[in-house]
This record gives structure tokens, C-alpha cells and sequence, in this order.
């Protein structure tokens, strides 16, 4: 792109050059000539008022000042410097004036009158090669200018060039910086409209992907977390000496439904209209066991704002983490909570370990409560814990 703007910036001062110097030297050339022709009127002038009317009489001597000849009606050279014989000063016999080029020289010829005949004619003149040297002075000084503009122009036109394509650049190096994963890109504003508005479009494309990206990822950590329970009970029912069938059945419908709320969660806040009561219940039946037994106390008829694939997911992580970190039974509570519903999970184990962070499944269920306007609350950090999700009535009008 450099070279191109730089080129295309050199043809156009070059052809602006040609375009105006080659005219300009032909008016100059002109110029020249017609100086010469006047200053060559004026000493012709001035000569024919000093030779007599009768200079071709016996006896008549004449003195001509340099460069002027004085000539016959025939055109032959009487006195001064120039050619011994003249067409032009030929011409004169008419009685008017005549210019032009004259063997070597420029000259004007003027008449001289005697009488009312022409006895002759005075020949002022200059020798063509002294204006044409003159001429080619001028053309020099008119090619060393337009070396100097076309100099500027040089200068000019790679700062020209290197500040048009600067932007570019930086966003092709961007771009490839997008590909190897590198979202946070930092553009300058280069008060170019067009580029002003690639920058920003690159900006917008990057913020994107990086969401993406993220979204990605965290879809790929929740569902490895969520896939893992079902996956090691349907392992577990069939890995026996004698293989529970049904029960390896059920978890393979548990491992469906998973699936499917996983897939309807990609992509989407978890907002919708879900179902507490009846979710709750079918979370107890799925994670109920003889050893393990999950209690379900429930008072909510409404729907909330979370949507049934992520409140059975949500629940699911809290009977999880329950079942598999806690002791004794697991009672699931759904009550209501003001203009929410308060759905908590309480064991009977030793609670929380102090300081210890939220793992994957309890990040994953915050982010979507947090999305519709709910929380995920831990009531009881200490022995028999409970974890709870508070979750904004789908419309507090149906309370």
C-alpha cells in the first residue's frame, strides 16, 4: 500500500509538472523572442532617424552604431555589421517594416525614406544562438524547479504514504493477533474515518470472540462437572457382578435430560419460567437412595424466573455437592421468600471448610441465578450446611 500511494502521488505531481511546464516553456520561448523583437524596433527605430535620406550620394559616409547594417533598395549591405546581402532588408523596398529570421540572426528592417521613394533600409538584428541560449537558461531554471518540487513531492509523498497505510497495518497486525487468541487489542484513534471505523469494528469482532471463547470454555467445565454423576452411576449400576439393568436404565434417562439441558443452556442467560415445586420433586426421586435418602419439603405453586434446564441443573449441583461431600439425609426446602422463592439443600455433614473457595459446579449455578436477578445464598457454613438459591418470582401479580 506504501508503494502504491507513494507512486500515485509521484504521478500526479509529475503529470501536474508536464501539464503546466511544458506550455509555460513554449509561452517563455515566445517571451523571449518578442523582447528581442522589441528592443530590435526600438534600435532600428532609433538608427533610421540618424542616416540621412540622401546616404546613397556621392561622397556619403556613414557611421552605424554596433549591431545595425544599413542596405540598398536592393538588399545589399552599405555600411555596419551583418550579412553582405539581406532578403529581409529586400523586402524593405515596399516601404514597411519587416522581422523574422534572417540568415543567423533575428532582425527588423525598417524602410528609409527619401523623397517619396525608398532609397534603402536600416537591419537591427541579434544572433539566434544568444536566444537560444537565453531560452535554455529559462528551460534550465523551469527542470531545476520542477526537480525541487518533485523532490518535495518525494518527501511528502512517503509521509503521506506511511501515515495512510500506518492503520492498516496496525490492523492487519490486530487481526493476526485476534487469530493467536490475543482479544485485548489497543487501536489508536487515527482521525481516519475509514480506518476510525475498521479499528472499531476489529474492537467489537474481538470482544465478541473473546465472549465466545469464554462461553466456550465454561460450557465445556460445566458440562464435564454435570456429566460426571450421571456418567459414574450408569457405570456403577452396570459394572456390578450383576448388572442393575433398571437402574442403569435410569441413569441413562438422567444422562438424556442432562444432555438436553445442557444444550438448551448454550448460549442462553438460563432466564425462562420454571417450575420449583415440581423440579425439586424430580430432583429428589433422581438422587434418593436407600443409604442416601433426600427429603423434599415444598410450598410453592408459582414459577420463577429461571428456566427449567438451569434450576433442575442448579439443583442438581447443590444435591451433588450434598450427596457427595456431606452425611445423613438430605432435605431439599422450597418456600417462599418474599417476592423469591428460597430453594435450600441441607445435610447432615460438617459444612464448609473455612476459606474455602466455590468449586466449578457452585461458580456455574451463582452465574446463572445472578443473571435473572437471583443469588445463590449459603445459609449455614458450619455442621449441617445449607446452601440455598433465591430465585425472583416469574410475576409477583400470580402470588
Amino acid at each position: 500500500m506504501r508503494t502504491r500511494v507513494r507512486n500515485a502521488i509521484l504521478l500526479v505531481v509529475a503529470l501536474s509538472l508536464m501539464l503546466f511546464g511544458l506550455p509555460l516553456a513554449i509561452v517563455l520561448d515566445q517571451l523571449v523572442t518578442s523582447q528581442a523583437l522589441a528592443r530590435l524596433q526600438r534600435d532600428a527605430t532609433r538608427a533610421v532617424a540618424a542616416v540621412p535620406d540622401d546616404f546613397l550620394g556621392p561622397g556619403t559616409s556613414l557611421r552605424v552604431p554596433a549591431g545595425i547594417a544599413v542596405y540598398d533598395a536592393r538588399g545589399d549591405r552599405l555600411a555596419g555589421t551583418g550579412p553582405a546581402r539581406s532578403a529581409l532588408a529586400a523586402q524593405a523596398v515596399d516601404g514597411h517594416e519587416h522581422d523574422g529570421d534572417d540568415g543567423a540572426d533575428l532582425a527588423v528592417v525598417m524602410p528609409v525614406i527619401s523623397d517619396t521613394t525608398v532609397a534603402g533600409s536600416v537591419r537591427a538584428a541579434v544572433p539566434l544562438d544568444r536566444l537560444r541560449a537565453s531560452s535554455y537558461r529559462i528551460w534550465g531554471l523551469l527542470a531545476g524547479l520542477a526537480l525541487l518540487v518533485i523532490a518535495v513531492a518525494i518527501l511528502l509523498a512517503r509521509h503521506s504514504a506511511a501515515r495512510i497505510a500506518r492503520p492498516f497495518e496496525m490492523l492487519t497486525g490486530a487481526a493476526r493477533g485476534l487469530g493467536d487468541g490475543r482479544y485485548d487489542l489497543r487501536l489508536p484513534r487515527w482521525g481516519s474515518t475509514e480506518a476510525d471505523a475498521a479499528g472499531d469494528a476489529l474492537r467489537d469482532s474481538a470482544a465478541q470472540i473473546e465472549e465466545l471463547v469464554r462461553h466456550e470454555r465454561e460450557f465445556v467445565r460445566d458440562a464435564s462437572h454435570q456429566l460426571r454423576t450421571p456418567l459414574a452411576g450408569l457405570v456403577l449400576a452396570l459394572d456390578r457382578p450383576e448388572p442393575d439393568v433398571p437402574a442403569a436404565l435410569s441413569r441413562a434417562r438422567d444422562l438424556e435430560t442432562t444432555i438436553a439441558d445442557l444444550v438448551a443452556l448454550r448460549g442462553r442467560t438460563g432466564a425462562g419460567a420454571g417450575d420449583p415445586g415440581r423440579i425439586a420433586a424430580e430432583a429428589v426421586r433422581r438422587w434418593h437412595a436407600p443409604e442416601r435418602p433426600v427429603l423434599l419439603r415444598s410450598d410453592v405453586d408459582d414459577l420463577v424466573t429461571l428456566s427449567g434446564p438451569a434450576l433442575r441443573q442448579s439443583l442438581d449441583v447443590l444435591l451433588d455437592n450434598a450427596i457427595r461431600h456431606g452425611r445423613g439425609t438430605v432435605t431439599v426446602t422450597v418456600e417462599p421468600y418474599g417476592k423469591s422463592v428460597l430453594i435450600s439443600v441441607t445435610d447432615e455433614g460438617d459444612g464448609f471448610t473455612d476459606g474455602a473457595p466455590l468449586g466449578n459446579g457452585l461458580t456455574m449455578v451463582t452465574g446463572m441465578v445472578e443473571r435473572v436477578g437471583g443469588s445463590l445464598l449459603i445459609r449455614r457454613r458450619g455442621p449441617h450446611p445449607r446452601v440455598a438459591l433465591l430465585v425472583p418470582f416469574q410475576s409477583v401479580s400470580n402470588r
